[in-house]
């Protein structure tokens, strides 16, 4: 049988559990940027809204808590609020990164805390505005805890927007996480809202919106 975990969420977009079982919600949308015009704008627009994301974004992280065990969570909670369009998650020890569509931050986290009130800490910008068309920004740490990888979508379909604004663009860049460094790792990819590890050979997977 199929049971809601979680419902009356504002535009869920990306589920991230921590070790203890807490399911955290991206509640998120498109940050803002300069209005499009034409028939294909308007077209998207009605498309956008019926889905859900013709809406501001309520820019939180929302934790759903399941203590018994029974599929449905009993608890539910603001976990960070004020982020920036946020995304991608990943816990490295007892730092809680979260990507969001300008850069990537962290948070101090303690394992069973229902809320961080703490300021975020900036670890390294991401390509953000102010088209930001593919705005997503996917995170994944690696197994030693040293770096971060983020995907980050292109400015456009098919450069329709210029070169000049796909800069570290429709790629999986690396980060530093002691520095704040990035390079780009991989290119090409339009979309890349997925990344994880495969368990046996240890290689960096992709999953691309084509």
């Amino acid at each position: 049988a199929v049971a809601p975990f979680g419902k009356d969420l504002d535009h869920p977009r990306w589920l991230y559990v921590l070790p203890n079982g807490d399911v955290l919600v991206a509640e998120t949308n498109a940050p803002p940027k300069p209005a499009e015009k034409g028939l294909r704008a308007w077209f998207m627009k009605r498309a956008m809204k019926k889905a859900g994301a013709g809406v501001p974004s309520a820019n939180r992280i929302t934790l759903l808590r399941d203590a018994d065990g029974d599929g449905i969570s009993e608890t539910r909670s603001v976990f960070l609020q004020n982020l920036f369009s946020p995304f991608g998650m990943a816990l490295v020890g007892d730092q809680l990164y979260v990507a969001n569509a300008d850069a990537v931050v962290r948070f101090p986290y303690r394992e069973g805390d229902r809320s961080i009130s703490a300021a975020p800490v900036k670890v390294a910008d991401l390509p953000g505005g102010p088209i930001n068309h593919h705005w997503t920004k996917s995170l994944v740490a690696s197994h030693d805890g040293k770096r971060l990888y983020v995907g980050v979508g292109s400015n456009s379909n098919v450069a329709e927007n210029g070169t000049e604004n796909e800069t570290d663009r429709a790629a999986v860049l690396e980060i530093d996480i002691a520095s704040g460094r990035r390079r780009v790792v991989a290119s090409g990819l339009r979309n890349p809202v997925r990344l994880a590890w495969e368990r046996q050979t240890g290689a960096l997977f992709g999953v691309v919106n084509e």
